[in-house]
């Protein structure tokens, strides 16, 4: 079944995402910020990350340039409400393979 991690500090959104990719027939799992993340993804594999940026901790621009570096390539979607071209520049600049504003 294909695996999901949603990283996002808004508790309630990341319940709603996290709702709603399920009740498409996908499997989740969630963090907090990008520190708990990096944890999660030792310990088992993902398929699809969806990413905040702006979380405490270890923001998701941070999370994906450390995921890349150690060279993991799993596709990243960061989800925010950041919506400057300079934003997306960031993010596309530190490993996204898209980039959505909520």
């Amino acid at each position: 079944m294909f695996q999901i991690l949603v990283v996002e500090d808004d508790p309630k959104l990341r319940r709603l995402m996290s709702s709603v990719l399920e009740r498409a027939g996908y499997q989740t799992a969630s963090a907090g910020d990008g520190q708990e993340a990096l944890d999660m993804i030792d310990q088992r594999a993902f398929d699809l990350l969806f990413v905040d940026i702006m979380m405490p901790r270890m923001d998701g621009l941070t999370l994906l340039r450390e995921l890349r570096d150690a060279g993991y390539a799993m596709p990243a979607l960061i989800v925010t409400a950041r919506e400057r071209f300079e934003d997306k520049r960031l993010g596309f600049q530190a490993g996204a393979d898209d980039y959505m504003v909520k």
